[in-house]
């Protein structure tokens, strides 16, 4: 397993990732299709880092706060499961993978 230190700072850089994405959308260095895959990729990875802060991590494991976060984890893992399903199915023709029996 991972310390709790690194929980947290694994957890602060998700963070931080998601914020550099938004910066970068907003001036205009990141188009839309890609937003959605890295907005995606980052919710899931933000699912995880906040699913280790509860099991076992810095926060306490038992209470109403706990079974928050783990909702939230769920969340945000539905949410970018989603966002890269949607970005598999909208992406450009150039990028798409062979179909079948091709």
């Amino acid at each position: 397993m991972v310390s709790e230190a690194a929980d947290i700072a694994l957890f602060g850089a998700y963070l931080v990732l998601l914020a550099a994405v938004a910066v970068q959308y907003y001036r205009g260095a990141i188009p839309r299709q890609r937003l959605t895959m890295l907005v995606g990729l980052c919710c899931t990875w933000l699912a995880y880092g906040v699913l280790q802060l509860t099991d076992g991590g810095p926060l306490p494991s038992a209470g109403p706060l706990n079974l928050a976060f783990d909702g939230l984890s769920i969340v945000l893992l539905v949410v970018g499961l989603y966002l890269l399903y949607r970005w598999y199915r909208h992406r450009e023709g150039d990028e798409k993978a062979p179909e079948p029996g091709d």
